[in-house]
């Protein structure tokens, strides 16, 4: 998983990213390159499991942060610059006959939900992904409101990752 994510980086970095004018031709978003690629990148998962409520979900096992734009103390992405961002979160529900729901959070207001409906003895894994434009520092985070999510510190099945996908330039863009 971490060499897919490395090799996507790579590629990113090395595109310039360019917006379409749907006559064949392309108008790059920004003047030099710095300013188009920008390295945003977090993976980082929960290292124990979460029962009932927990806003924001912890996830200090960070082992990709790239930017330095997650705390994994807090749970808390903070978008560096404006630009449009993908997130994933995923979690493993545990055995058990709650109903699970985590939600990804964008300034405090939901976005996503992962839900889960399992009986006893039996376990599901979620993952939801979401794309959105975010303004330099807006904050992400996830939140469990009810169920349990089962993890351990070497399984990384509670976790919260994501990915600067295109920088916006604002003024120093071309018109």
């Amino acid at each position: 998983m971490k060499v897919v994510l490395v090799v996507m980086i790579s590629l990113i970095c090395e595109i310039r990213p360019v917006l379409s004018n749907n006559d064949d031709t392309n108008v790059e978003l920004c003047n030099t390159p710095t300013e188009v690629c920008r390295a945003v990148h977090f993976y980082a998962a929960h290292p124990s499991s979460v029962s009932g409520s927990l806003n924001p979900i912890p996830f200090s096992d960070v082992t990709l942060n790239e930017g330095f734009a997650f705390s994994g103390s807090s749970g808390i992405f903070t978008a560096p610059v404006n630009g449009i961002y993908q997130f994933f979160f995923s979690v493993q529900s545990s055995r058990n006959n709650l109903n699970g729901a985590w939600w990804l959070q964008v300034n405090g207001v939901a976005k996503v939900l992962c839900h889960s409906q399992v009986s006893a003895g039996s376990t599901v894994g979620s993952m939801c992904t979401y794309m959105t434009e975010l303004a330099q520092n807006d904050k992400v985070t996830v939140k469990q409101d009810s169920g349990n999510a089962w993890a351990t510190a070497t399984t990384n099945t509670i976790t919260f990752s994501g990915s600067l996908l295109m920088q916006k330039c604002g003024a120093s863009c071309k018109q």
